[in-house]
């Protein structure tokens, strides 16, 4: 047991690990009660392609609509997807020989976040977009999936002037934050959210740090801004 509770503390230090231990007792008293800890990234969409002209050959990127078949094979809870489309997300795929090998789903100029209400605001607007929801189906993880469905996304990407994509980031997820480190990562934010019920308390290093959810209806509007055009400003 003391091990147990010992190892959010070795793995991430003092207050990351208090945070987690807090968070895995509320959440086991209730799926609405959680303390969340975010990290707001942004990263460049890659000028060159991510593959070979020969292994991005192999794969076909596009937009998976509303209604298709795959949408509800997702494993998604079906109010998310009906809020992603509400707000224009657009879904695209990574095909291999007609099979799907993972997805990312793309929201332009704002975005509605799901985990926490967070509704955030992104800078340069015409030139950026939130990624969220990049999975990979466990048949295909270690192969070239992740790379293909980043290749394919960041072609759709380039096409249409978009030079910054943005993130959440669950600050425990380790294996996430490698798999992007060297596509040139950086925080622009990050943040503390308790859930209570139908309550949420986020404190952030970004405008506004705190904002107090009282009703569901209630979400805090965050602005995104890459470090270079924040200095520049």
């Amino acid at each position: 047991m003391l091990q147990r509770l010992a190892g959010p503390f070795r793995r991430f230090g003092f207050f990351p690990g208090l945070v987690l231990a807090i968070h895995r007792v509320l959440s086991r008293r209730s799926p609405r009660l959680g303390l969340l800890y975010h990290d707001w990234m942004v990263q460049p969409i890659p000028e060159k392609p991510l593959l070979s002209a020969r292994r991005s050959q192999a794969y076909e990127t596009r937009e998976i609509p509303k209604g298709d078949p795959l949408i509800d094979r997702m494993p998604i809870r079906p109010e998310i997807r009906v809020s992603r489309f509400a707000q224009d997300a657009i879904c695209l795929g990574t095909f291999r020989n007609d099979e799907l090998v993972g997805y990312i789903w793309l929201s332009f100029g704002t975005y509605e976040e799901d985990e926490a209400r967070c509704t955030f605001i992104l800078e340069p607007e015409s030139e950026s977009v939130f990624d969220f929801d990049l999975y990979i189906p466990e048949k295909h993880r270690m192969g070239m999936a992740f790379a293909a469905v980043w290749d394919g996304a960041s072609r759709y990407l380039r096409e249409r002037g978009v030079r910054y994509s943005y993130s959440r980031l669950d600050h425990f997820n380790r294996k996430s934050a490698a798999a992007h480190d060297h596509f040139g990562w950086k925080q622009v934010g990050r943040a503390i959210i308790l859930r209570l019920w139908s309550v949420e308390l986020i404190v952030a290093n970004v405008h506004p740090h705190v904002s107090l959810l009282l009703t569901t209806s209630q979400r805090a509007h965050i602005k995104l801004v890459p470090d270079a055009l924040r200095e520049a400003g």
